[in-house]
């Protein structure tokens, strides 16, 4: 069944490159890492971490939760934990609607914004800022990073902010960086 998911998350998210099947097979691994000292669901995390993109219109997490249940149902995934997946994929974002409500969520979002953050981040942000927002400027795209540097103190898991450090790091350095030459 995993590499059924895996699959879908391949196909649905082909020629992406912030938010593509490479970003969710991170995500999961980072994931895993950061729950080594925590029980979870290993099915349940697995299918929302690689489900989590597969739509990027506005409102994803709720766009991507709803399509996954539809593709959990035709994979067999256990139907009492469909809903465990859905409500991961729903709030897996730092400024979401809600806390996740379950720990495969937790995971999911402190996995999702690592990913976002050091090199890879500061690349995936600068690219979604102009395919997910459609910024227009620098500046704009500048206040963006800089909203995500907001989000550290955010993380559910104190391994999380220990995998993070050194990106967060990174990210402060580079957005320093960014808008010094943007002032010239």
């Amino acid at each position: 069944m995993k590499k059924l998911i895996q699959q879908y998350a391949k196909d649905l998210t082909s020629g992406r490159l912030a938010s593509g099947y490479e970003h969710s097979y991170r995500v999961y691994h980072l994931a895993r890492k950061i729950g080594e000292q925590v029980e979870y669901d290993d099915e349940i995390l697995h299918a929302a971490c690689f489900l989590h993109d597969i739509e990027m219109a506005v409102g994803h997490p709720k766009s991507s939760a709803e399509k996954a249940r539809v593709i959990l149902v035709e994979t067999g995934f256990p139907s009492a934990k469909i809903n465990e997946v859905y409500l991961a994929i729903l709030n897996h974002m730092p400024d979401c609607c809600e806390e996740p409500s379950n720990t495969e969520g937790k995971l999911l979002h402190d996995a999702n914004f690592i990913d976002s953050l050091g090199a890879i981040g500061f690349s995936r942000l600068s690219i979604g800022a102009f395919l997910w927002h459609h910024m227009k400027t620098m500046g704009e795209v500048l206040d963006n990073l800089k909203k995500w540097l907001s989000y550290t103190d955010k993380f559910y898991f104190e391994s999380s902010k220990k995998l993070a450090d050194s990106k967060i790091a990174f990210f402060k350095e580079a957005v320093s960086q960014f808008e010094k030459e943007l002032k010239l």
